[in-house]
Formats: C-alpha cells, sequence, structure tokens
C-alpha cells in the first residue's frame, strides 16, 4: 500500500477506534523532547500491538512500515515536530501519539 492509501485508510478508520479510559481520560502521558519516556512508550506499544510490524502513519507523504520493537525509537524524533500514528495493517488497532507528548490508543468495533 503507497503511503497516500496508508494515511487515508488510518484517517478513514480513526473515527471508529474505542479509545482505552485510564481515570476518565483517553490520554496518557508519555513526554516529548528530553522528557519523552522510551520505555514507557515501548511497553504501551508491545502491550497493544502483537504483530512484528506496523504502520507509521505521519502525513499523507510519510506512512511507511516499521517493525514493532523499534517503534518507539523510531517515533521520537517526528514526534517532536508532529501528530503521529501507529496502527496494526488491518487498521482495527491504532495509537494517537501528540506532539505536546500524550498518546490514546485502542480497537476498531
Amino acid at each position: 500500500m503507497d503511503t497516500k492509501n496508508i494515511f487515508i485508510a488510518c484517517s478513514h478508520y480513526a473515527g471508529r477506534i474505542k479509545w482505552v479510559m485510564h481515570n476518565r481520560n483517553e490520554w496518557s502521558y508519555i513526554g516529548v523532547g528530553d522528557d519523552y519516556n522510551e520505555d514507557k512508550v515501548n511497553k504501551i506499544i508491545a502491550q497493544h500491538f502483537p504483530d512484528s510490524t506496523i504502520y507509521l502513519v505521519i502525513d499523507r507523504h510519510h506512512s511507511f512500515l516499521t517493525p514493532t520493537a523499534t517503534a518507539a525509537q523510531t517515533i521520537r524524533e517526528p514526534l517532536q515536530k508532529n501528530n503521529l500514528t501507529l496502527s496494526n495493517l488491518d487498521f482495527t488497532k491504532m495509537m494517537v501519539f501528540d506532539r505536546i507528548g500524550v498518546v490514546k490508543y485502542g480497537e476498531r468495533y
């Protein structure tokens, strides 16, 4: 799938995701820049995505497959400037990162 179609599919299915709630809030703080907690992000990604590869979606022109095991390291730099999304290959599980250093995740219903 090319980058534009990955972005379109991700955007289409994002509205159907049921986000996991934590203390009546779907967002969890993970930090950004020097405060970015890569270990915490690795743990969340590993728990949410059993797949070996996932999509990293930054924008219409920058979307690609990435190994699940290195995704937390891969998103460190782009997260400082962009909101981004991780998704499994069939777009049933997603994780959305906001550049202010928060993440939410869930599954399609």
